[in-house]
């Protein structure tokens, strides 16, 4: 499946990743640069030129991979960073199913720690694409679940007890 990303705008401040970010079709999002594991400040004048290139990408027969938690987290082992529904939301405007993928491992390439860098400390990272899911009763549902099934995966490489994991999804 072809799928374009949302991607911090302040990205584009690189001449070489804004580039690569454009062709690829990474759709930017507005947000201040406030450091990372803090909470996200979006700048919501921003959010009607997103949704045009959310709306385009659609129509060129894209899905959208956005990352709830809105920022790439240092501390994944104590737990997701606040998440956000946006991506229920959009799914909801557009008639889209949602897919969850969880990744575990990835801050130990890129730390979002700014006194490690771009020091790899670890190279084993897993991702996995988890089915499309059920129907949510609102955001909330969406962000527990996300929360619940996902937060677990990033945590430990692992899912859910099966019993557990069956009743979220």
């Amino acid at each position: 499946e072809a799928f374009s990303l949302t991607q911090w705008k302040g990205l584009d401040e690189n001449p070489v990743t804004k580039m690569l970010f454009h062709m690829a079709g990474f759709i930017p999002v507005q947000m201040a640069a406030n450091g990372s594991g803090n909470p996200n400040d979006y700048d919501r004048s921003s959010f009607k030129s997103m949704l045009k290139l959310v709306k385009q990408a659609f129509n060129d027969g894209f899905d959208i991979l956005i990352m709830p938690e809105g920022q790439l987290n240092p501390t994944p082992e104590k737990g997701l960073l606040p998440v956000f529904s946006g991506a229920f939301v959009l799914a909801k405007m557009s008639h889209r199913p949602i897919r969850f993928i969880g990744i575990h491992g990835s801050h130990r390439l890129w730390h979002a720690d700014e006194s490690i860098g771009m020091t790899v400390t670890g190279k084993d990272v897993v991702m996995k694409v988890y089915p499309p899911t059920r129907e949510f009763d609102g955001g909330d549902d969406f962000v527990e679940t996300f929360s619940s099934v996902v937060g677990q995966f990033g945590k430990t490489g692992r899912d859910l007890p099966e019993k557990e994991f069956n009743k979220r999804l």
